[in-house]
This record gives structure tokens, C-alpha cells and sequence, in this order.
């Protein structure tokens, strides 16, 4: 009997000694997947701030496009304000690198890269991992042309200010107050009554760059009604330019001309302020790309000169 009980007790021994290693195992392994599921999330909020700091970057050096110069050193200075250790470009500082590059007209590349440190995965060899992010922002505006040009242009030989108030269309004779008239663009129609209208309402869909040609287009139909809709579509009655904000459908973007050789010289944004049963079109002056760098810097642009969107 007492041999049988010695027996059972050393076997439960064993059984106890076995389940502990197997317990012992599995801490080990739990342990090791919770450190795993540690290094992966602080992996993936490194990766997520890399790619925010990339963005920032390239958004922020585009918009000093066509200088190359200008769009990098600003992308490196945003890349450094958003963490990155940043001394200039494409040089590794502490495992962190920022490359700032123009690859296309009006874009600019900018790739950032980070050396992350493992918390735990360590234990198992595995010091750290190389992550890395790419954001290429493109400008639109002048440098690559404009879209939704409304079919009205302005003479060059005028100078405009800011707040001027203008005719911008007459409704009968040549007119004057620097006003060209109506005019279509690309391969349009430019006697085409619903050409005009569908430019009054929606804005030329193609782009138009400085040195185009652009046709004359008529200058009798009512439209009246059709601009009267424009104008109250996004809500705003007062006629006040000094309040227009951004989404403001009475302010349009519209070309400066040569009236020598009818090409596009630049850009101007204007905001239509009324329009009477003669069909005279009054309007105010925004923003002119022809103006000086101070002027320019001094009032909204509207997005027709750092209008900038991320392509990557």
C-alpha cells in the first residue's frame, strides 16, 4: 500500500512539474505576442506621423513653385517643424532623412525616413525597422494653367487695384473702363449663344495657360437671368465684395488679354457685383496676377496662385 501511494505521489509530481514548464512556455509566448502587438502599434502611429510630416512638407513647398530652391528649403522647414531632425537635404541625421525633389511641372516629391526602435521585440534579435513615407503635392494655377475661366477678359493695358469697381461688361457700343468683352475658349464656338451661358454658369472645364488665344465671342444675348443666378447661388445678396469668402460664387476668375493678338497675358479675380436690363455687368477687383510680389502677398489670391493638392 505504501509503495502504491509513494507512486501516485510521484507521478502527480511529475504531472505538476510538467504543467508548469507548459505554463511557463505559455506566459512566454503570451508575453511575446503582446509585445509584438506593442512594437506593431507604436509602428503604425510612427507611420502615420512620418506621413502627415510628408505631406505637410510637400504641400507646403509646392506652393513655392516654380522655384525649386524656395519649394524645397520650405519643405524641409515644414518636414523639421513637424519632428523630423532636419539639417538639409537628403542627409541622414539620427536614423531620420528628408528628400525634397520637383519630379514634374508644378510638383514636388517629398519622401521621409525613420529609424523606429522595437520596445520589446529585442528580446528576440530585432533592434528596430526602417519606415518610410512619400507625398508628392501638386500646384495648380498659373504655373500649369487655369480651369473654370469664366467667358469675360480685361484689357492689359489697364491698371487694377484692389476693390476697384469697374464695368466689366457694357451693354451696348465699345465700352470702356479697360473691359475687353466676352470671349470662348480652346476649340469653342465663340458665337455660340449656349457656350457662353454654359461658361457664365459653370466656368470653362479645359485649361487655359498665359500665351493661349482666345476668341471674341458676341456680346448681345440676355443673360442677365443667367448671371443674376450665378451670383445667388451660393447664398450671398449683398453685393459687398469686402465680405466674399472662399466658395463665394460671385467671385470668378477671369484672363487679362493683349487686344494685339488676343493672348492671354494673366489672370485676374473679380467679384461680379450686379448686372442691370441693359445687360451691364458691374464688378469689383480682387487679385491680379500681374500685380507686384508685395501686392500680390498683401491680399487673398484665391487659390489661383498656391492652390496646391496632394497627387500621392
Amino acid at each position: 500500500m505504501k509503495k502504491k501511494i509513494f507512486g501516485w505521489l510521484q507521478g502527480h509530481r511529475a504531472e505538476d512539474g510538467q504543467a508548469m514548464v507548459i505554463a511557463a512556455v505559455a506566459m512566454v509566448v503570451i508575453i511575446g505576442f503582446g509585445a509584438f502587438a506593442v512594437d506593431l502599434g507604436n509602428m503604425a502611429l510612427q507611420k502615420s506621423n512620418l506621413q502627415n510630416a510628408a505631406d505637410a512638407a510637400a504641400l507646403a513647398g509646392v506652393a513655392n513653385m516654380p522655384s525649386t530652391d524656395n519649394a524645397v528649403s520650405t519643405a524641409l522647414a515644414y518636414a523639421k517643424t513637424n519632428g523630423m531632425k532636419v539639417t538639409e537635404n537628403n542627409v541622414t541625421l539620427n536614423g531620420q532623412k528628408v528628400y525634397a525633389v520637383p519630379v514634374g511641372t508644378g510638383q514636388l516629391k517629398v519622401e521621409c525616413t525613420r529609424e523606429v526602435q522595437y520596445y520589446f521585440a529585442g528580446v528576440f534579435g530585432v533592434k528596430s525597422k526602417q519606415i518610410t513615407a512619400v507625398a508628392v503635392a501638386q500646384k495648380s494655377g498659373t504655373v500649369n494653367g487655369v480651369s473654370g475661366l469664366r467667358p469675360w477678359a480685361l484689357k492689359n493695358t489697364y491698371t487694377y487695384t484692389y476693390g476697384l469697381q469697374f464695368v466689366l461688361k457694357v451693354g451696348g457700343g465699345d465700352g470702356s473702363n479697360g473691359y475687353y468683352g466676352i470671349v470662348a475658349y480652346g476649340d469653342q464656338n465663340a458665337n455660340a449663344s449656349n457656350v457662353y451661358k454654359d461658361n457664365i454658369t459653370n466656368g470653362y472645364d479645359g485649361v487655359v495657360k498665359v500665351g493661349d488665344v482666345v476668341e471674341t465671342g458676341q456680346g448681345n444675348d440676355n443673360v442677365k437671368n443667367v448671371i443674376n443666378a450665378l451670383m445667388s447661388k451660393s447664398g450671398d445678396t449683398s453685393g459687398d465684395y469686402t465680405k466674399a469668402t472662399p466658395g463665394n460664387s460671385r467671385v470668378i476668375l477671369i484672363p487679362k488679354i493683349d487686344v494685339s493678338n488676343q493672348k492671354v497675358t494673366g489672370f485676374s479675380v473679380i467679384y461680379l457685383k450686379s448686372v442691370d436690363n441693359q445687360g451691364n455687368i458691374t464688378a469689383n477687383f480682387l487679385y491680379d496676377t500681374s500685380w507686384t510680389q508685395s501686392d500680390q502677398d498683401a491680399h487673398e489670391d484665391w487659390g489661383l496662385q498656391n492652390k496646391a493638392k496632394l497627387v500621392l
